[in-house]
C-alpha cells in the first residue's frame, strides 16, 4: 500500500499495518535525485502490499520530512544529517497523532523505530533499490526490526567509538577478575556517573 501525502494530518489508515516506512525525500545532493522516490513509488507500493506494510511519501520536501520527524517524537535530530532518509517503525502512525501535542515520553518507547539517512551508503539508484529490497526482504522473513539491514545506519544508534570510550570508562584497574573490575553503571549509564 503506498499513501502520497500532503502531511502527517492526512494519514489515515484505519487497520494496523507490519510496517509504516516513511520516504523523507529532501536533501539529495545538488537535487540531482528529488525524482528518485517518485519513480520508485509505485514499485515500493507493490512490495508494501505484498508484505501488509504501507509507504507514506509526500512532495513537501523538507517541510514533510521535518514534520514526520517532530511527529514521531525524534525531531531533534538534524535534518541536515538526517535527509534524504528513510523512517521506518511498526508502530502505526495514529498513535503518534494522538501523542502529537501531548506533554511527557510516548510509549511505546521508540526502540520500535528507525530513522536511516541515505547519503551515507546510497552513492546512487543502484544502492536505494538494494536497501529497498533488504527492508522488504527483512520484512517478509520476519527480522525484529532492530536486526534489519538497514538498522545498522539508524543515525540514533551509539556509533562504535561511543561505545568504545564509554567500555574505556567503564573498566577500572581495582581488585578484580584478572586485576579489573568494570563499572556496570557507567557502562550503560554515562549520564549517571561522574
Amino acid at each position: 500500500m503506498g499513501l502520497y501525502v500532503s502531511h502527517m494530518g492526512t494519514v489515515k489508515i484505519q487497520e494496523e499495518r507490519s510496517l509504516y516506512i516513511y520516504l523523507l525525500d529532501f536533501g539529495w545532493p545538488n537535487g540531482e535525485w528529488e525524482g528518485l522516490f517518485k519513480r520508485h513509488f509505485m514499485h515500493m507500493a507493490d512490495k508494501a502490499t505484498e508484505t501488509g506494510a504501507v509507504v507514506i511519501g509526500s512532495g513537501n520536501g523538507i517541510h514533510f520530512g521535518n514534520e514526520v520527524l517532530s511527529w514521531h517524537k525524534v525531531g531533534d535530530l538534524d535534518a541536515e544529517k538526517v535527509l534524504p532518509g528513510l523512517l521506518i517503525t511498526k508502530t502505526h502512525p495514529g498513535y503518534f497523532g494522538e501523542h502529537f501535542y501531548g506533554e511527557g515520553p510516548t510509549q511505546p518507547e521508540l526502540h520500535d523505530l528507525l530513522v536511516v539517512p541515505l547519503k551515507p551508503f546510497c552513492q546512487d539508484e543502484s544502492d536505494f533499490l538494494a536497501a529497498i529490497e533488504g527492508i522488504f526482504s527483512d520484512l517478509k522473513n520476519d527480522v525484529s526490526l532492530k536486526n534489519f539491514r538497514v538498522a545498522k545506519h539508524d543515525i540514533r544508534k551509539p556509533k562504535v567509538p561511543e561505545l568504545g570510550r564509554r567500555l574505556a570508562h567503564a573498566i577500572e584497574v581495582k581488585p578484580g577478575a584478572f586485576g579489573l573490575s568494570l563499572d556496570v553503571k557507567a557502562l550503560l549509564f554515562p549520564g549517571l556517573t561522574p
